[in-house]
């Protein structure tokens, strides 16, 4: 039992740590609504930035504003198992990367 337990716990980190980044693509259109950031990726649909309160938030719709302006390609990252293609607005970003090429 001490033996499945150890494994679990050395193996909860790497579960937990678990993300999807959605495919490198321009940023199409962002719409800013009371309680959340939204925004449209090339190739992809509507996903959620998140509320506008919450921490980070601005800073991603920043550089996803950025990189909007600059014809620039950005990362989204979001929890495991995420479907990139699909309509979602109930799961936040977990973080936007923007890209010089």
């Amino acid at each position: 039992m001490k033996k499945y337990l150890l494994a679990l716990c050395l193996f909860l980190p790497f579960v937990a740590n678990s993300t999807t980044n959605c495919p490198e693509a321009k940023v199409q259109h962002l719409q800013i609504e009371r309680d959340s950031i939204l925004v449209f990726q090339e190739g992809q649909n509507w996903h959620l930035i998140g509320p506008p309160s919450d921490p980070g938030v601005q800073a991603m719709y920043s550089a996803l504003l950025s990189a909007q302006m600059a014809g620039k390609k950005v990362i989204i990252r979001f929890p495991a198992g995420y479907d990139c293609k699909a309509y979602n607005l109930s799961v936040p970003a977990l973080m936007v990367r923007t890209n010089n090429f």
